[in-house]
């Protein structure tokens, strides 16, 4: 659907742009309110769309629903599992880059291990892509190949389902975490699909991909050259700047991960293997849990450490994966790795705050929404700071606990720990003033568009060549 709107409208500009040469005015070296306005708004919501790469939804038997039970069950999940992610991806960026960046390290690690052939296997293990089922009233029949969509393991292949999902042939109990799944594929009782057939499986659309990376493009070339000529950029250009930056990052680090997979593999195997060392060592996680001593979960968006799996219908929709308990050629634990990635969606955070200083000398209507967005842009930059100092005094701490040396446990005991609390409480408010400065810049993009200087309408006439939307 994407593409055909993108297509429809590069199709409706060139036909316009050939008109335009027979009658080219002076009116050619401007552009329209409405223009800005389609612009920004398209580039913001393709790149957020096409960015996104949910969990694997619960499966649910759809030939035992009515046409309305069907409708109703396909609106709840699109609204859960897509719109949830998308919405929040508008509102908190950052949260979603988070989320991105622990399943690209955890998926880093299955590799590095060796468990899984490819980051892509890891990322479709981590969101759901395997999900165990139980036999309920299944006929004899000739069993599954391993590489097809339904699969079948090990000794207890017995019977083959039919086509359709539902009590015939299984009932879905609950989705595989990474630790049954590579012991299953240890005891030789589950086979990886292929790369290709994962890829089949996946949703993405590269020629809407193509249009959206053309449309990002021309929006970043847009605003260069708008500076380069010392053309004013609006403050929407300016918020749909760090959008699209921060999208094309997302992007990047879910670029292996299978996009919009609809159903998982089914999984019949019986009795599931014994929880492994570094399964139990997770249980021990969630105990730490209860006890409250990973009070900065609410901030940093870090929640995967008390869930499991066994007792879920689904992959929770921002579940990431359970962090490894070591990491090869890597001097850091679970933990710091979870603080690492923390440490860089902090750095990016900030970034993309201070993109939004671009429109720091602007010509506001009023002096006090030039003070307003000034402020906003502040505590857009500054929100992640306090979080970024928190992890970087933890590691800091985390290298120096084996030191004896007195001096160095002085400066571990009564500087970088008492700093160290100071930036966890200080965490707290980081939602809260980072959401003030993302609302106080939203208004005033979208105010300042009744009153805009001359400068802002004129444009680049050349950038008008590129491909875009």
């Amino acid at each position: 659907m994407i593409s055909l709107l993108a297509f429809y409208t590069l199709v409706s500009k060139a036909a316009k742009a050939g008109d335009a040469v027979k009658c080219s005015t002076v009116a050619d070296d401007y552009r329209s309110l409405a223009n800005i306005v389609w612009s920004c708004l398209t580039t913001i919501l393709l790149c957020t769309w096409v960015s996104l790469h949910p969990n694997v939804p619960k499966p649910v038997d759809e030939t035992k629903l009515n046409k309305r039970q069907w409708c109703t069950h396909k609106i709840r999940t699109f609204l859960k599992d897509q719109i949830l992610a998308f919405v929040l991806l508008l509102v908190a960026p950052e949260w979603v880059l988070m989320w991105a960046l622990r399943q690209w390290l955890v998926a880093g690690y299955m590799v590095r291990t060796g468990k899984v052939p490819t980051r892509r296997h890891g990322f479709f293990i981590i969101m759901g892509g395997f999900h165990k089922f139980s036999k309920v009233g299944i006929q004899k029949s000739t069993p599954l190949n391993p590489h097809t969509s339904d699969m079948l393991i090990g000794s207890d292949i017995e019977n083959r389902p039919t086509d359709k999902m539902g009590e015939e042939h299984g009932e879905p109990d609950h989705p595989l975490d990474r630790f049954d799944v590579c012991r299953l594929v240890d005891d030789g009782r589950l086979e990886l699909p292929l790369e290709v057939e994962i890829n089949d499986r996946s949703k993405s659309d590269w020629i809407a991909k193509s249009l959206v990376l053309l449309q990002t493009l021309w929006f970043v070339i847009q605003c260069i050259a708008r500076k380069v000529n010392h053309l004013p950029l609006t403050e929407l250009e300016v918020v749909t700047l760090g959008y699209a930056l921060l999208n094309f990052v997302i992007y990047v680090i879910w670029w292996n991960k299978p996009q919009k997979v609809e159903r998982p593999i089914r999984v019949f195997c019986g009795e599931l293997p014994k929880r492994t060392k570094e399964a139990v060592e997770f249980e021990g996680f969630m105990e730490e849990l209860a006890r409250g001593r990973d009070w900065l979960d609410p901030v940093t968006g870090i929640k995967d450490r008390n869930v499991d799996l066994r007792s879920e219908e689904q992959t929770p929709t921002f579940h990431a994966g359970h962090p490894p308990d070591d990491w090869p050629n890597w001097p850091l634990n679970s933990i710091t790795i979870e603080w690492f990635a923390g440490m860089v969606t902090s750095v990016i955070g900030c970034v993309f705050g201070a993109i939004h200083f671009l429109a720091w000398s602007s010509l506001f209507p009023t002096h006090k929404m030039r003070i307003l967005w000034r402020w906003g842009s502040i505590l857009m930059t500054a929100a992640p700071t306090p979080l970024l100092m928190y992890c970087i005094l933890w590691l800091f701490l985390f290298f120096l606990k084996d030191f004896d040396n007195i001096f160095i446990k002085f400066i571990a005991n009564w500087i970088i720990r008492p700093l160290g609390v100071l930036s966890a409480i200080l965490s707290f408010l980081t939602p809260f003033t980072y959401a003030a400065g993302r609302m106080i810049t939203l208004v005033l993009a979208f105010q300042t568009l009744s009153s805009l200087q001359p400068e802002a309408f004129q444009s680049v006439q050349w950038t008008n060549l590129l491909p875009h939307i």
